[in-house]
């Protein structure tokens, strides 16, 4: 089965031009994994401070909605600045708007 941004991709991706490009072919290639690494240690950071149980679970769940916010536009911008002729960025974006959609719902409904 697939996950909804691969279903994404083959949807609105042009499949001749994305089949060779990837990322990390790129020349933004340094600053993708820079910022994929320093993801990696906020959502580390976040899931401690759970365990920690300094701060609410209302508070995490932010911190990790606007971690995942922040990393999805990173992406797209990355995908929009090194990728533009594959379309990757209107994947990424879709996902960026569905995210934020239902995180204001979540929010308003609490």
């Amino acid at each position: 089965m697939r996950s909804s941004a691969s279903l994404l991709n083959f949807i609105i991706v042009d499949k001749e031009e994305s089949k060779f490009k990837k990322m990390y072919d790129t020349a933004g290639a340094s600053y993708y994994f820079r910022g994929s690494v320093i993801f990696f240690i906020v959502i580390i950071g976040i899931a401690i401070i759970s365990f920690l149980d300094i701060i609410t679970a209302a508070a995490i769940q932010r911190m990790f909605l606007v971690s995942l916010i922040i990393a999805l536009a990173l992406r797209a911008y990355m995908e929009w600045k090194y990728l533009r002729n594959t379309n990757q960025h209107k994947a990424t974006l879709i996902l960026l708007g569905t995210l934020l959609l239902f995180s204001v719902f979540f929010f308003l409904l609490k």
